[in-house]
């Protein structure tokens, strides 16, 4: 059977980029070349990426049309993989939220209400329960309208509506947004386009690993500004260009994923266009395990990731890979300005 990945995007499906997506310059050294689809192995085509001289961000030219990229998610995670049985998936939720109630100090429901004597059993338990990012924002903050662009299946969403957020999505992808209705979650089914009919009516906006996948990220920012109420706050991340990780391992980090990521831009780029449109960003650091373990099983070009690929991931965790570039993973809490008195 022929992979798609010995096939060519159609030369008519692609668009050439005179400029860097994040800052316009037209300065540039090649980055990668004939990277494919080694995530998924679902899309077709060799992709180009640009190291912008400008800014330091990461781009692909020629890349896929806006009318034309659906075609590279044909069998992307965010179709869903299928559920356990309800009750046995009703169990499994309830003993993770109780792992994330003592972890973030929250009543999170559904959850067991085990007796406190059990809170070690508990703790020990939710050792093996990660906190993905925003979500610990989520728990701090006061209650109000919670969106997430480009929720997927909508995990963050169901978690946002546990803790007592009134909480929706915005997914582009219709076979994401049937799963997460599937779970009985509010999702609007659409681009981030339409973000500007929900002018200032959101305290809390996450957009995880969105901005990546866009044609015209700078536009999706502005969009996510408009959305969000002042004194708001937005929860983003996404890769860094800057990576150490992209550094140690070239054209196999797992960052690219050519052609879904269209351009990645470098975390001080991120922070500089933020700024100007009226944001205080904290930066949180993160750790580069997932994407070592990722990168490790794309290096040999493996479909599966292997007991190898974590063990060589954690040996590297604990070589405290670093680099002044900053994270792997860009993880912002942006702060919107509040209006003051007039």
């Amino acid at each position: 059977m022929t992979s798609p990945l010995d096939q060519d995007w159609p030369a008519e499906d692609l668009e050439h980029v005179d400029a860097c997506p994040y800052c316009g310059s037209n300065e540039r050294t090649l980055a990668y070349e004939g990277v494919q689809d080694w995530s998924f192995y679902c899309a077709p085509g060799r992709w180009n990426y640009w190291d912008c001289a400008g800014c330091q961000s990461l781009y692909l030219d020629p890349r896929p049309t806006q009318m034309t990229i659906g075609a590279a998610y044909a069998k992307y995670y965010t179709h869903g993989k299928g559920e356990p049985g309800f009750f046995l998936q009703s169990i499994k939720t309830r003993l993770r939220n109780e792992c994330l109630s003592l972890k973030l100090n929250a009543n999170i429901k559904p959850r067991l209400h085990l007796p406190k004597l059990l809170d070690g059993v508990v703790a020990f338990i939710g050792k093996c329960v990660s906190v993905p990012f925003g979500w610990r924002s989520l728990a701090d903050r006061p209650r109000g309208r919670f969106l997430d662009v480009g929720c997927g299946a909508g995990l963050t969403v169901a978690f946002a509506r546990h803790l007592g957020w009134d909480a929706m999505g915005l997914e582009i992808d219709p076979a994401a947004v049937r799963e997460a209705r599937r779970c009985g979650l509010n999702i609007v089914e659409g681009t981030y386009a339409q973000l500007t009919q929900y002018e200032g009516q959101f305290e809390c906006i996450m957009c995880s690993h969105v901005l990546e996948h866009v044609h015209e990220p700078r536009d999706l920012l502005a969009k996510l500004k408009i959305a969000i109420k002042p004194g708001g706050v937005l929860l983003l991340t996404l890769p860094n260009a800057l990576s150490p990780m992209r550094s140690h391992f070239g054209n196999n980090w797992r960052g690219l994923e050519a052609p879904r990521h269209i351009s990645i831009p470098s975390e001080l780029r991120l922070s500089k266009l933020l700024t100007e449109a009226g944001f205080s960003i904290k930066s949180i650091a993160g750790t580069g395990f997932e994407t070592a373990a990722e990168s490790y099983r794309i290096q040999r070009r493996g479909k599966v990731l292997s007991r190898l690929d974590v063990t060589k991931a954690r040996q590297l965790e604990m070589q405290s890979l670093s680099a002044p570039a900053g994270n792997d993973f860009i993880q912002f809490i942006c702060e919107a300005e509040a209006v003051g008195p007039k």
